[in-house]
This record gives C-alpha cells, sequence and structure tokens, in this order.
C-alpha cells in the first residue's frame, strides 16, 4: 500500500503544472494572435496547438481539484475513478487535438522548405480545414473513449485502434522532421532578388528549427507516459498507482514545455516579456 502522503503530494504537484500550463499558454495564444501577421499561415496552428495545451491544463485541474483528491485516494483502483469520472473523455480529446497539432505542424514546415514557392501561394483554407479535421477527429477520440469506459465498446480493441493512431502521428513527425533536418542542413540560395523574399526563407529555417525543438521535448515527454498508461489499461496490475500518477505530470508536461522553448526561442516572446516588465515598472 502506498504512502497516502506520497499520492496527494503527486496530485498536488499536477494541480500546480496545471495552472502553470493555463498561464503560459494563455500568454502563447496572446503573443501568437499579437504578431500573427509575421508568422504568417503558420500561426493559426501555434494558436490551435496553445488552445488544446491550454484545454488539456483546464481540464486537469477540473479533474484533480483539491476536493477530488480524497475521491482519487478512496479508489481502490485507477479503472474504477476512471468508470466514474467522465473528464476522462476530454483528458483523452484534448491530447489527441495536441497531438494532432504536432503532426500537423511538422508536416507545415516539411511542405515550407521543400515546395517553398507552393507554400508562399498555398490557400489559407488548407490550415482551416486540416483544422478542423483534428478537431473533429479528437473529439470523436474522446467519445469513443467515453464509450469504452462504460463498455459500449471493447476497451482493449479502442486501446489498440488509438495506440495505432498515435504510432501513425509519430511516425508521421519523425519522418518529416528527418526530411526537414535535411533540408536545413542543405543550404538553399535565395529564391528571388527581393528583400523580403530573401529573408523568408531564412525565417521559416529558424521557425522550422524552434518547432524541431519543441516537438522533440513534447514527444519526449508524451510517449513514456502514454506507453504506461496503455500498459495499465490492458494488464491493471502491471503499473503500480503511484507510477501512473509519476507519469501523469510527464503527460502534462507535453502541453507545459511549447511556452518555455517558445519564451528562449523565439524572438516575439522575449520582446512582449520586455514590454510587460517595462509596463509594469511604469505602474509601480
Amino acid at each position: 500500500m502506498y504512502n497516502a502522503d506520497i499520492i496527494i503530494a503527486l496530485l498536488f504537484a499536477a494541480i500546480l503544472e496545471s495552472v502553470i500550463i493555463i498561464v503560459g499558454n494563455v500568454f502563447a495564444i496572446f503573443v501568437f494572435w499579437k504578431h500573427r501577421n509575421k508568422l504568417k499561415r503558420a500561426s493559426f496552428l501555434l494558436i490551435n496547438l496553445a488552445v488544446t495545451d491550454l484545454l488539456v491544463g483546464f481540464t486537469e485541474s477540473i479533474a484533480l481539484g483539491p476536493f477530488d483528491i480524497l475521491e482519487h485516494l478512496k479508489e481502490t483502483s485507477f479503472n474504477n475513478a476512471r468508470n466514474t469520472n467522465i473528464s476522462t473523455a476530454f483528458q483523452v480529446a484534448f491530447s489527441c487535438a495536441s497531438v494532432f497539432f504536432l503532426t500537423l505542424i511538422s508536416l507545415e514546415r516539411a511542405y515550407a522548405l521543400i515546395w517553398p514557392l507552393r507554400h508562399r501561394v498555398a490557400s489559407t483554407k488548407g490550415y482551416i480545414y486540416s483544422a478542423t479535421f483534428a478537431w473533429i477527429a479528437a473529439i470523436s477520440a474522446g467519445i469513443l473513449t467515453l464509450l469504452a469506459v462504460y463498455d459500449i465498446l471493447d476497451f482493449a480493441q479502442w486501446i489498440l485502434a488509438f495506440g495505432s493512431v498515435m504510432v501513425l502521428c509519430v511516425v508521421t513527425i519523425c519522418v518529416s522532421y528527418l526530411i526537414i533536418r535535411k533540408r536545413l542542413n542543405c543550404r538553399v540560395p535565395a529564391i528571388d532578388g527581393a528583400h523580403n523574399r530573401q529573408n523568408e526563407p531564412q525565417q521559416n529555417a529558424r521557425l522550422s528549427r524552434t518547432l524541431f525543438i519543441m516537438i522533440t521535448a513534447s514527444l519526449l515527454f508524451w510517449i513514456p507516459s502514454i506507453v504506461i498508461y496503455s500498459t495499465h489499461y490492458l494488464c491493471f496490475r502491471c503499473v503500480p498507482l503511484l507510477v501512473l500518477h509519476i507519469f501523469n505530470l510527464f503527460r502534462l508536461a507535453n502541453s507545459l514545455v511549447n511556452p518555455i522553448i517558445y519564451s528562449f526561442r523565439i524572438p516575439m516572446f522575449r520582446e512582449t516579456f520586455k514590454r510587460l516588465k517595462l509596463c509594469k515598472e511604469i505602474y509601480n
């Protein structure tokens, strides 16, 4: 039997992490929206990713509120808690949406570097349609999870299908960024003589490197937690409850790491920090 104090500490750590996720991604949405003209269409996917991460933090903070901690400790198993908590479906939906948008961003960056001319004249409708499809797929995953939780669908089969989709997303991301890395290592000359057009390939390359770091960090946190969760659902006794709570922190870190990397790698974030600090000093 696990020490109740350790479980409570991990649950409160998850709540604190969720609050930081909410604050960080609200700030990321604000910065991306304010500078959307600089990032152009790429900002549309980044804003959607920040929204999904914000919803992950918001849902987790509700699911693991202080008043629910005792209920989690009273449950004899994580499966029983899951069966009585509809928030599981929302957590799965928003986590899937985060992975889907990471996949779309990797594909968009590969497209921007491999076919820069086509990317430059690409229609905004393609971004809207792809984002809409990602949200529909994520919501569908949440609904199917809810049906599996209440034994309307076979849970083991759903986990297998869910895992297959996630593996496909990870493979797509890896292949995309292998192509991007190869492209970044090749110094491509400017496409035309205009100054703004000369800088565009360099801006695409810098943004691609930043997003490559962000997606890599997200996957490093996300993949181990998904493996642990899937193993637990298929074999309940294989994963101790304490380990499950520890890896829940890793799952949440997937939504926390993005604003941190943005702040170090993207100049517009540093500029916004400086302006907020200056406004605070003037106000004081």
